[in-house]
């Protein structure tokens, strides 16, 4: 899913089993050069439990403003990964009233 974050736009994984937006290091470096990330919008570390069982300790920070389809969200939570995975997760579909999975035309539809 096509995700605009400050006018940066990445392709993410949709996942309704992450609890957050997942970025990678690299994705966080670029967010801060621009401007886009700051000290203030930093969290304390999360713990996240993955699809091995295990539990893994990662930065948590908020999104200012993020860009999904017509809609814009803003103080969105996200943690920072290592790898370059970039996930869509709950963060962002509890944003809205409703959301559903059309698999015949493969899209996500959004309500606020």
């Amino acid at each position: 899913i096509k995700i605009s974050i400050g006018g940066l736009v990445e392709s993410f994984v949709f996942d309704t089993g992450a609890s957050d937006v997942l970025i990678s290091k690299e994705m966080e470096k670029n967010l801060i050069s621009r401007g886009l990330l700051k000290k203030t919008n930093y969290l304390k570390d999360g713990l996240y439990r993955i699809a091995d069982g295990s539990i893994i300790k990662q930065r948590r920070l908020l999104i200012p403003k993020l860009k999904i389809g017509n809609f814009t969200l803003t103080n969105v939570e996200a943690s920072v990964t290592d790898s370059n995975t970039l996930l869509l997760g709950k963060s962002v579909l509890d944003k809205f009233k409703t959301w559903n999975v059309d698999n015949v035309t493969q899209t996500l539809e959004l309500n606020k």
